[in-house]
This record gives C-alpha cells, structure tokens and sequence, in this order.
C-alpha cells in the first residue's frame, strides 16, 4: 500500500518540487554562459557577457556605457545558432545569414563600435543540439511535475494503475533527474567544443571581440546538477521505503475452523 511509510513520499514530493522549481529557474535565466569579451586591439575596455538558452545580457563601456540585451537567433536550414544583438527578428536572421556567409559588418545598434569583415571565426551553436536542450529540459519538467502531483496523490490513496502508484514515482523521477542528464551532456560538449573558444555572440564571430580563455558554464546550467540529485535521493527514498516494506512480517491471517456440529454462524 502506497500510504504505508508514508513520510517516503511526502519526503519525494519535497524533492520533486524543489527540482521543478529549479529547472524553471534554470530555463528562465541567462547565465547558462558567463564570459569577458576582450578587444583584440585594446580599443575598448573588456566586457561581461552571459546568456541562457533564449535571452542574454552584454554589459560594459565602449567610449560610453554599453547595456544590450541578447536574443538567440537560429537559421534550422543550415543547423546553427548565436546570440545576436540586434533588436529585430529580421535584422537577427540577416545577420545570421551574413556571418554564417562571411559578408557583410555587424554592428550591434546604438552603440559605438568597430567593424570587422575579414577576420571571422564561423563557429556557432548546433541548432540541433540548442533544439534538443529545449526540448529534453521540457521533458525533464513535465516529469517532475507528474512526479509532485502523484506523490500528493499517493500519500492519501492508493493508486490501482501503476503508473499512478509507487511505480509511477520511480518512472516519474527517473525520467526527469535522466533527461536533466542528458541536458547537462549535451550543452557541456557544446561547450567543450565551441564555446569555450567562442561564445558564438555575433561580435566575437566576427572577430570584434573574443572570448578565448575568458568563458565558463554559468550558475544555471550547474542548477541541473542540483536537480539531478534531488531526483536520485527521491529515487533511494523509494527503494529504502521498498527495503523496509519487505522486512516487515507479513499480516496475519485469520483461519476459519470446521465447524464439525452444523451449525453455521451468521454475522
């Protein structure tokens, strides 16, 4: 019965809603990748640059105080990604396209700057691997979810399917802490392999900035770590409370006599 040991399960239904609430923590903010963007030719003052998987920041000074907010800008066709500076969706596809090609300046608006149209290091964001990322940290909160709602639901019932008792906890929370797993794979062999040299920022593609050296993996995407975690302690709360079912001796049964006279009893 899934209300025996019930504190288990109200112990897993903690755990499930503090991941949720750090896998939405980790979706909406922007520090997925923190790096110092630094001029190759010391014209400018380095600047701080970070970004999530939608939206990012770049602060710094450039003859005046620069304060540009970032957004992620794909082109599926060709499988790639960046964080663009412009403003509008039409001017970010465009520039996308231009770098992607080698032509053209980028110059992020309203802000004092220097152009580059030779020195570009074409390397981007997989838009497949971004894709996945999305798509794999959805997953992972929509199990996590299910995994808070059938925790409520098994500290007062007992589930008949399955999937909605104790055996949907561990499929449940298997789900979400893997896929959070998967996350944290993926977007840190993106990073091993492009970001660390290249943020993929529309200035340091063209050479404006660079970031070589100066970049790491921001506080959310560590956050999955912490999720991971908490789903594999609910995981050992289940399989503890399973261990401590089996030792407990079995219900005693009550065996009814013959009754050898022919009377029946009735209750």
């Amino acid at each position: 019965m899934a209300t025996t040991h019930r504190r288990f399960i109200i112990a897993t239904l903690i755990c499930a809603c503090a991941a949720v609430a750090l896998l939405v923590t980790s979706l909406a903010t922007s520090s997925w990748i923190e790096a110092t963007l630094s001029d190759p030719d010391d014209s400018f003052d380095p600047s701080a640059i970070n970004y999530g998987l939608f939206v990012g920041h770049v602060e710094g000074y450039r003859f005046v105080g620069v304060d540009l907010e970032l957004s992620m800008s794909c082109l599926f066709s060709e499988n790639v990604c960046l964080m663009s500076c412009q403003t509008e969706d039409e001017a970010r596809q465009q520039e996308l396209e231009n770098l992607l090609h080698g032509m053209g300046n980028s110059v992020c608006p309203n802000i004092a700057g220097a152009t580059n149209s030779t020195n570009f290091d074409r390397r981007f964001i997989n838009a497949g691997l971004w894709v996945s990322c999305v798509l794999f940290l959805t997953v992972a909160l929509l199990a996590g979810v299910l995994a808070a709602v059938f925790a409520v639901v098994n500290t007062t019932t007992n589930p008949v399917e399955p999937i909605a008792g104790v055996f949907g906890l561990y499929v449940w929370n298997g789900i979400a802490g893997g896929c959070s797993l998967l996350v944290m794979i993926l977007w840190g062999s993106q990073f091993a392999d492009t970001l660390s040299d290249n943020v993929a920022y529309s200035e340091t593609i063209t050479g404006i900035f660079r970031s070589q050296g100066d970049a790491a993996l921001g506080v959310s995407y560590w956050l999955l770590l912490i999720v991971i975690f908490l789903h594999i302690i609910n995981l050992s709360l289940l399989g503890a409370r399973k261990y401590l079912l089996a030792r407990e001796p079995p219900a005693p049964t009550i065996k009814m006599e013959e009754n050898t006279d022919g009377i029946i009893f009735l209750y």
